[in-house]
């Protein structure tokens, strides 16, 4: 077992059960069960998405978690943000078993403070460290059950109330077969007609279950053929959301935007985010990767909190991303309103994959003049010809992405032509 090959930057994931098992599983419920002992002193929160090898890795969890003697109390199959918020509310550390929108064969850990918010590298690398060097506390704990879903709608619902009101639409919801099919109820609570995909199939049906609209042609063709007023998906875990409306599926940043309108700056925000957010409030932005933009969004107690990849937090409800929360707050509210106060700006993406990720991003910056430099936060982001460009280092692949941002397309679609080659030209020659 070799805990780096699954011990990611923001979770713990592998092919199960080649790199994750049920071994695996109850020596992590050991190592997190000894850090938690030893640094937060705190009973352990313990949910899981709805995959069959969930439910397995999860109680060997368990069993690990016990025999460092800390208590676990199990609340379920839900989503991970009901994991976070169960947490919060039992003031524990909580953990999900997924494997999000990764592909079905593979399964994974989510490890969440007692506030909500997921473990940054600090503390997961802590964890690894443990897991490594088989240094476990022994004792004693327990297990209880506390099943705190209705707790959990009951909260939601209330808390999109206070920023939407119109439910009368007939939205088509499509889960994948993933924790999301408990959206179609509680829309239907508040008001709203609802053509569930995921009636009368069993289990999760799309693999991946990722909601990118390559994989979401099922919920386009349903809201045309119903003439629905929107389509929403999440992924099997539900913290992520992708919302089909008028004829395409809306951007990242586009739903990043309509909702920065229901609050009060600054909020937290991903570099890779469209810069058209700062049009509405203060921005301050993080690194890419959700533990990093919700650790923030804490630190100056930020309303909103999220990432152009679907990743979205109102932080009072819980800061952890919520694709259910978000999809009942966006369903209530008039889209096209909030759409047109959206100023227009071409964003253009490409992959060039690499080797030296860091060798090449450093000879990068050393062709850039310094005045130009916009951030080093995470990769490179600078500025050329009426655009912005960002160079990052993928964080889960031997690739560098380029984002380029502007409001004429053409400049846009030029800047990220002459970066890609100029990072050709870097991966040629080293």
């Amino acid at each position: 077992m070799k805990p780096e090959k699954v011990f990611k930057r923001y979770d713990i994931r592998g092919k199960y059960p080649e790199e994750i098992d049920n071994k695996f599983a109850k020596l992590l419920g050991k190592s997190l069960g000894t850090f938690v002992a030893q640094n937060l002193q705190k009973n352990i929160v313990v949910c899981r998405d709805n995959k069959p090898s969930s439910e397995t890795l999860k109680q060997s969890l368990i069993s690990g978690i016990m025999s460092s003697g800390v208590n676990v109390i199990d609340v379920g199959i839900g989503p991970t943000d009901y994991a976070a918020f169960c947490g919060k509310k039992l003031e524990a550390v909580s953990v999900e078993v997924t494997s999000s929108h990764m592909p079905l064969e593979f399964n994974g850990f989510k490890f969440m403070y007692p506030e909500g918010n997921g473990f940054i590298n600090k503390d997961l690398y802590a964890v690894q460290d443990i897991f490594r060097d088989r240094e476990f506390q022994e004792g004693v704990g327990h297990v209880s059950k506390k099943n705190m879903k209705d707790n959990y709608t009951d909260s939601a619902k209330t808390f999109a109330r206070q920023y939407a009101e119109d439910w009368d639409k007939k939205i088509v919801v499509d889960s994948l077969g993933g924790t999301g099919k408990i959206l179609p109820g509680l829309l239907r609570d508040l008001g709203a007609e609802v053509i569930d995909l995921s009636k009368g199939r069993k289990g999760i049906y799309h693999d991946p279950p990722a909601p990118q609209p390559k994989n979401l042609d099922e919920l386009k063709q349903a809201v045309i053929k119903n003439s629905a007023d929107l389509g929403i998906s999440n992924d099997l875990d539900s913290d992520r959301i992708t919302v089909y409306y008028k004829g395409r599926f809306l951007k990242g940043s586009e739903v990043f935007c309509i909702l920065s309108q229901l609050v009060k700056g600054p909020v937290v925000a991903s570099i890779d985010t469209s810069k058209v957010l700062e049009e509405f409030l203060e921005v301050e932005y993080t690194r890419v990767g959700d533990p990093f933009v919700m650790d923030h969004a804490i630190d100056i107690d930020a309303e909103l909190a999220g990432e152009p990849n679907g990743h979205y937090s109102f932080t009072d409800f819980v800061p952890y991303n919520s694709g259910i929360l978000t999809a009942l707050i966006i369903s209530g509210l008039d889209i096209n309103k909030s759409l047109e106060r959206i100023p227009d700006y071409a964003v253009m993406r490409h992959s060039v994959k690499v080797e030296r990720k860091e060798e090449l991003l450093a000879s990068l910056k050393q062709s850039i003049d310094d005045e130009n430099i916009l951030s080093d936060l995470d990769g490179i982001k600078f500025c050329r010809n009426n655009a912005e460009i960002l160079v990052r280092p993928s964080g889960s692949s031997q690739k560098v992405r380029i984002i380029s941002e502007s409001p004429d397309p053409e400049s846009a679609k030029e800047v990220l032509e002459d970066v890609r080659d100029k990072i050709e030209g870097f991966r040629q020659k080293g």
